[in-house]
Protein backbone atom coordinates (compact mmCIF):
# COMPACT_ATOMS: atom_id res chain seq x y z
CA UNK A 1 0.00 0.00 0.00
CA UNK A 2 0.99 3.71 -0.29
CA UNK A 3 2.08 5.31 2.25
CA UNK A 4 -0.41 8.94 2.83
CA UNK A 5 2.11 10.23 5.11
CA UNK A 6 2.82 14.20 6.01
CA UNK A 7 4.71 15.92 3.17
CA UNK A 8 5.08 19.56 2.82
CA UNK A 9 2.81 19.64 0.18
CA UNK A 10 0.07 19.08 2.54
CA UNK A 11 1.12 22.49 4.52
CA UNK A 12 -1.72 24.95 4.53
CA UNK A 13 -0.03 27.61 6.14
CA UNK A 14 -2.48 27.37 9.10
CA UNK A 15 -0.64 26.30 12.52
CA UNK A 16 -3.49 24.84 14.26
CA UNK A 17 -5.31 22.65 10.94
CA UNK A 18 -1.61 21.88 9.93
CA UNK A 19 -1.13 20.42 13.14
CA UNK A 20 -4.38 18.80 13.24
CA UNK A 21 -3.29 17.46 9.81
CA UNK A 22 -0.36 16.13 11.42
CA UNK A 23 -1.77 14.10 13.80
CA UNK A 24 -4.72 12.85 11.75
CA UNK A 25 -1.67 11.05 8.69
CA UNK A 26 -0.38 9.69 12.23
CA UNK A 27 -3.65 7.85 12.48
CA UNK A 28 -3.86 6.93 9.52
CA UNK A 29 -0.62 5.78 9.52
CA UNK A 30 -1.03 3.76 13.12
CA UNK A 31 -4.40 2.03 11.18
CA UNK A 32 -1.92 1.51 8.30
CA UNK A 33 0.52 -0.31 10.62
CA UNK A 34 -2.15 -2.21 12.33
CA UNK A 35 -3.46 -3.89 8.94
CA UNK A 36 -0.02 -4.38 7.63
CA UNK A 37 1.17 -6.39 11.08
CA UNK A 38 -2.49 -8.03 11.07
CA UNK A 39 -2.73 -6.85 14.86
CA UNK A 40 -6.41 -7.93 14.52
CA UNK A 41 -9.78 -6.25 13.86
CA UNK A 42 -9.96 -4.94 17.54
CA UNK A 43 -6.54 -3.21 17.31
CA UNK A 44 -7.72 -1.86 13.68
CA UNK A 45 -11.16 -0.52 15.06
CA UNK A 46 -9.48 1.68 17.81
CA UNK A 47 -7.53 3.16 15.36
CA UNK A 48 -10.64 4.15 13.25
CA UNK A 49 -11.84 5.28 16.48
CA UNK A 50 -8.95 7.53 17.20
CA UNK A 51 -9.20 8.93 13.17
CA UNK A 52 -13.10 9.68 14.19
CA UNK A 53 -12.50 11.44 17.19
CA UNK A 54 -9.85 13.65 16.10
CA UNK A 55 -11.26 14.65 12.92
CA UNK A 56 -14.70 15.07 14.60
CA UNK A 57 -12.65 17.51 16.87
CA UNK A 58 -10.58 18.74 13.95
CA UNK A 59 -13.80 19.79 11.72
CA UNK A 60 -15.13 21.83 14.89
CA UNK A 61 -11.82 24.06 15.00
CA UNK A 62 -12.65 24.34 11.01
CA UNK A 63 -15.96 24.75 11.60
CA UNK A 64 -16.05 27.75 14.00
CA UNK A 65 -13.31 29.37 11.92
CA UNK A 66 -16.06 29.44 8.80
CA UNK A 67 -18.23 30.81 10.77
CA UNK A 68 -16.04 33.43 13.03
CA UNK A 69 -14.97 34.85 9.25
CA UNK A 70 -17.63 33.86 7.68
CA UNK A 71 -16.21 31.88 4.82
CA UNK A 72 -18.02 31.82 1.61
CA UNK A 73 -17.92 28.14 1.11
CA UNK A 74 -18.68 26.86 4.39
CA UNK A 75 -21.67 25.07 3.47
CA UNK A 76 -19.77 22.98 0.54
CA UNK A 77 -16.97 22.18 3.14
CA UNK A 78 -19.31 21.32 5.84
CA UNK A 79 -20.85 19.35 3.13
CA UNK A 80 -17.06 17.38 2.63
CA UNK A 81 -16.71 17.25 6.62
CA UNK A 82 -20.38 15.60 6.96
CA UNK A 83 -19.50 12.86 3.54
CA UNK A 84 -15.80 11.78 5.40
CA UNK A 85 -17.10 11.20 8.53
CA UNK A 86 -19.96 9.35 7.11
CA UNK A 87 -17.68 7.65 5.35
CA UNK A 88 -15.10 6.78 8.13
CA UNK A 89 -18.11 5.40 10.25
CA UNK A 90 -19.36 3.06 7.44
CA UNK A 91 -15.80 1.68 7.05
CA UNK A 92 -15.88 1.29 10.98
CA UNK A 93 -19.13 -0.68 10.81
CA UNK A 94 -18.11 -2.78 8.22
CA UNK A 95 -14.85 -2.86 8.89
CA UNK A 96 -13.02 -6.80 8.68
CA UNK A 97 -9.38 -6.97 8.92
CA UNK A 98 -9.34 -10.26 7.14
CA UNK A 99 -10.10 -8.84 3.32
CA UNK A 100 -7.89 -7.28 1.34
CA UNK A 101 -10.62 -5.37 -0.47
CA UNK A 102 -11.90 -3.70 2.26
CA UNK A 103 -8.13 -2.65 3.57
CA UNK A 104 -7.29 -1.22 -0.01
CA UNK A 105 -10.77 0.40 -0.28
CA UNK A 106 -9.84 2.31 3.54
CA UNK A 107 -6.30 2.86 2.75
CA UNK A 108 -7.35 4.71 -0.60
CA UNK A 109 -9.93 6.60 1.43
CA UNK A 110 -6.95 7.81 3.80
CA UNK A 111 -5.31 8.56 0.97
CA UNK A 112 -8.06 10.66 -0.94
CA UNK A 113 -9.09 12.32 2.63
CA UNK A 114 -5.38 13.47 3.17
CA UNK A 115 -4.44 14.62 -0.10
CA UNK A 116 -7.56 16.06 -1.74
CA UNK A 117 -9.62 17.38 1.34
CA UNK A 118 -6.55 18.86 2.85
CA UNK A 119 -4.74 20.36 -1.02
CA UNK A 120 -8.09 21.68 -1.69
CA UNK A 121 -10.27 22.21 0.18
CA UNK A 122 -8.44 23.04 3.32
CA UNK A 123 -5.58 25.38 1.71
CA UNK A 124 -8.27 27.06 0.23
CA UNK A 125 -9.96 27.59 3.83
CA UNK A 126 -6.27 28.76 5.06
CA UNK A 127 -5.55 31.10 2.29
CA UNK A 128 -9.13 33.09 2.94
CA UNK A 129 -8.36 33.16 6.10
CA UNK A 130 -4.69 34.33 5.95
CA UNK A 131 -6.45 37.19 3.55
CA UNK A 132 -9.14 37.71 5.93
CA UNK A 133 -7.69 38.08 9.18
CA UNK A 134 -7.87 41.05 11.11
CA UNK A 135 -3.91 43.26 9.84
CA UNK A 136 -2.13 45.29 11.96
CA UNK A 137 -3.71 48.66 13.04
CA UNK A 138 -6.95 47.73 11.74
CA UNK A 139 -10.12 46.93 13.81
Amino acid sequence: MENAGWDESLDTGHAGMDVDHKELTELFQQLRDAIETSAGKASCTKALDNIIGHTRAHFELEQRLMTQYRYPKTEQHAAEHAMLIQQALDFRASFDVTLDASNSALMHFADVWLAFHILFSDKDLAAFLAHTRIKPGAQ
